[in-house]
């Protein structure tokens, strides 16, 4: 099976993850950049939250090449209590349930944000959540990487 990690990240942590996860299964990360928009420092901050919580929809592009995959594993920050604008953005252009979804945030309850996205765009093929609180990056890592090699064997 072929794979695409495909991120977007404003402060370095979800490029990290896409990062550890695309060295797991030999494949170059791909990133979702904002068309004429910053989320960087402060401002970009509160934009972002701003943003999500409106539903505003962003231009995106990609820096790399997506499509010949027939899974992906997308990571996202979580904005308001959702994945970033720009990767729902990406998220309308591949079916769901090619998707495994890796968000990453301080401290909010993942499943309820995938069980809300779903609800409304159709089911994912898996997901996990990276809880800064919880401190288990290194494991659901490991536990991504480990269920996408089983698929392989």
């Amino acid at each position: 099976m072929k794979y695409s990690v495909v991120f977007f990240s404003r402060t370095g942590n979800s490029r990290r993850v896409a990062e550890k996860i695309s060295k797991g299964i030999g494949v170059k990360p791909v990133e979702i950049i904002v068309k004429n928009q910053s989320f960087k420092g402060l401002l970009g901050y509160l934009k972002a939250g701003y943003y999500s919580s409106r539903n505003k929809s962003v231009k995106i592009m990609l820096n790399g090449n997506y499509k010949e995959a027939d899974s992906y594993i997308v990571v996202s920050p979580l904005w308001a209590g959702k994945p970033a604008n720009a990767v729902v953005e990406f998220l309308k252009l591949v079916p769901s349930d090619k998707v495994t979804l890796v968000l990453t945030c301080i401290g909010s309850d993942t499943d309820k944000v995938v069980n809300d996205y779903e609800s409304k765009n159709g089911k994912f093929k898996s997901h996990y959540g990276i809880v800064k609180k919880l401190k288990n990056e290194e494991k659901v890592i490991d536990e991504v990487l480990k269920n996408l090699k089983s698929v392989n064997l």
